[in-house]
């Protein structure tokens, strides 16, 4: 893996890495002049010159959510020396919901409904613009300032005419 703490993408300087998954690495990020942070997600692949449109318009959808429990995308790109897409995100400083109760750990009643009552508004209000996440999981929902669950990683999202065009076997 490439660490690519210290470069500069578009107005960013990445800070440190935050994680990694199978399709990208999440860095904090500062901003040069604003010197406000955020999280940059760079894909781990380059694009060709038809592939550049879809990423464009995945960005654009995914940039349209508007819901206190999405994250937020601020800005995207492509990195012109290596080609590489990047996303900027709004920073979510208290982590992930497994980083903060790993597996095996029982949580209270209250504190479950809480979470679920967040991600369902999240769930729904994603439908309602006809995405599907399809990757629902403890790593993918994000504690914001005020520890409000906020779901990311809509990178595999997938954009639907209707639900109703959608076979079971899609």
């Amino acid at each position: 893996m490439l660490d690519r703490a210290g470069q500069q993408l578009g107005n960013y300087r990445l800070v440190r890495l935050l994680g990694q998954g199978g399709f990208a690495d999440v860095y904090l990020g500062e901003h040069i002049h604003l010197k406000t942070q955020a999280a940059i997600k760079v894909l781990q692949m380059r694009l060709a010159g038809d592939e550049t449109q879809g990423f464009l318009a995945e960005a654009q959808t995914i940039a349209h959510l508007d819901h206190p429990h999405i994250v937020r995308v601020l800005d995207f790109g492509i990195d012109p020396a290596a080609g590489t897409p990047f996303l900027v995100m709004a920073f979510a400083p208290n982590g992930t919901l497994r980083q903060r109760h790993p597996k095996g750990q029982q949580l209270p009643p209250p504190l479950v409904v809480s979470y679920v009552k967040q991600i369902a508004s999240a769930l729904h209000y994603a439908h309602n613009q006809n995405l599907i996440h399809r990757d629902v999981k403890p790593e993918n929902m994000l504690l914001d300032r005020n520890n409000n669950v906020l779901l990311s990683d809509f990178g595999i999202a997938l954009v639907t005419q209707s639900s109703r065009n959608q076979s079971t076997k899609d």
